[in-house]
């Protein structure tokens, strides 16, 4: 591979990884402010706590990243147009994180939350949730992650930087409602 192309996928994933440590540091920062009382208590019902948002981003994380990684394993390159793939597109990979725009999706059932975690569990389920990202990604790192792509059941084909970047979508979505969460807690006292 030229030099020039290894550079530039090496760019790009670094952006895609520091895209999901921006969103995850202001995730932390979210849950050193909060009580164990107020991490376990739901908002209202039918809605999750705020440790179990955090419960679920980990376990998100580590399911994407982990789909991702075997993609750019095992992917054929190249098995869409890209620019006829975002012609067709209904909405912005940036939209996966605004529920206005795409409606909510339905939580899969390994993706669910336990709740009343300690909120040191969830800071490290969340760390450890990193770790291992970067460590399955790691080996990814030069290849184009934009010549492979993933079927995203609302968005269709998407490439796997794109995947990486919903992975930071969804965790952003997320802590918007986790800061919903927080200040109806402070509302209600």
């Amino acid at each position: 591979m030229p030099e020039e192309a290894t550079t530039r996928n090496r760019e790009r994933y670094d952006q895609a990884f520091a895209m999901l440590d921006d969103v995850r540091a202001k995730v932390l920062a979210l849950l050193r402010e909060v009580t164990q009382a107020q991490a376990d208590r739901r908002p209202a019902e039918g809605e999750w706590s705020i440790g179990e948002i955090a419960d679920h981003l980990a376990l998100t994380e580590r399911a994407y990243m982990g789909g991702v990684a075997d993609l750019a394993a095992n992917a054929k390159p190249d098995e869409f147009d890209y620019d006829e793939v975002v012609r067709h597109r209904s909405f912005r990979i940036e939209d996966l994180g605004d529920t206005a725009v795409t409606g909510k999706f339905s939580t899969p059932p390994p993706l669910a939350p336990t709740p009343g975690r300690p909120l040191p569990e969830l800071v490290r389920a969340l760390d450890d949730a990193r770790a291992q990202s970067r460590q399955i990604m790691a080996p990814y790192r030069d290849q184009d992650l934009g010549a492979k792509f993933f079927h995203h059941p609302k968005v269709g084909p998407i490439i796997l930087y794109e995947r990486m970047a919903n992975v930071a979508y969804h965790e952003q979505k997320h802590l918007q409602q986790m800061g919903r969460a927080l200040a109806r807690l402070s509302a209600t006292r």
